[in-house]
């Protein structure tokens, strides 16, 4: 991740350019109008396992939940790979992992291996391994996003196909600039996306780190977690990113019309309650 960009702005920015393109295909207001209220009026506001497990609390992106305390380092969750979470020496040549190194040796006493496990004064706890929210996926492509797309009956069959390609290219630049399968980095895509939609809040690339951490910490710590069946897990995070997705497309369509610009928010702020304990 480029630590001089705003990293949240920068992934949902770019997300959003196949919104765009979806977006100038539809001229007519009255159709902008149809599209946005179909999109708002979707699935992808159901009811979902990880506001189950999760409550951030309202808590500003980048705030780690940590109370006080410098940021620890946190190695790239990008990059780490196995159970516990190790980056490989093929890897580690990456000028993210180089970032963590001089965080390390700059700040020995913020090294996440080192940090006390239990309650501290100062310090947060270390965290569990990224892979700890990890999943396989055991259906092929994304069924969830393939169903919602089929009920979207107001829809052509070609504003379908550019639908689901743009959600497609959603979900490669996650898997490429976050990490794919993983139900915390689903959780802080949809949330960046709506804090960005409705503040202009952005994380940088550290915040983002710790963000991703904590939210890994409270799903696979919860007993709920360890009940989620494979599929369970895929479904969610696919909801999630397909949620985050919605929300470009109505804010690219909100450029030119009030109404997808409302609805982008009021799509942010349902994705907001769910993590928010509201």
């Amino acid at each position: 991740m480029d630590n001089h960009r705003p990293v949240g702005a920068s992934i949902f920015r770019s997300l959003s350019v196949a919104a765009i393109a979806l977006a100038t295909s539809l001229a007519a207001p009255a159709d902008t109008n149809s599209y946005a209220t179909m999109l708002q009026n979707n699935a992808v506001r159901q009811a979902n396992l990880t506001q189950q497990m999760i409550n951030l609390g309202g808590a500003p992106l980048g705030s780690g939940g940590a109370g006080s305390g410098p940021a620890p380092c946190l190695p790239p969750f990008e990059l780490q790979r196995g159970a516990d979470g190790h980056v490989p020496p093929e890897l580690q040549g990456d000028p993210r992992y180089q970032a963590y190194l001089r965080c390390r040796e700059a700040h020995p006493e913020r090294d996440v291996r080192t940090m006390p496990q239990g309650p501290a004064p100062v310090a947060p706890a270390a965290h569990l391994p990224i892979t700890a929210t990890d999943f396989v996926p055991v259906q092929p492509g994304h069924p969830f996003v393939d169903q919602a797309i089929a009920g979207m009956t107001a829809l052509s069959p070609e504003q379908r196909a550019q639908l689901r390609n743009g959600a497609e290219e959603m979900f490669r630049r996650v898997a490429t600039q976050y990490r794919g399968n993983n139900l915390a980095v689903s959780v802080t895509v949809a949330y960046s996306a709506a804090q960005l939609t409705l503040h202009g809040t952005d994380m940088n690339a550290q915040q983002t780190r710790e963000f991703v951490f904590n939210v890994n910490d409270q799903l696979a710590r919860h007993p709920r977690f360890a009940s989620m069946t494979p599929l369970q897990k895929q479904t969610e995070s696919e909801r999630l990113i397909f949620q985050t997705f919605v929300i470009a497309v109505l804010r690219d369509l909100g450029t030119r019309d009030p109404h997808a610009r409302q609805q982008a928010s009021e799509l942010a702020r349902t994705v907001m309650k769910q993590f928010n304990g509201a």
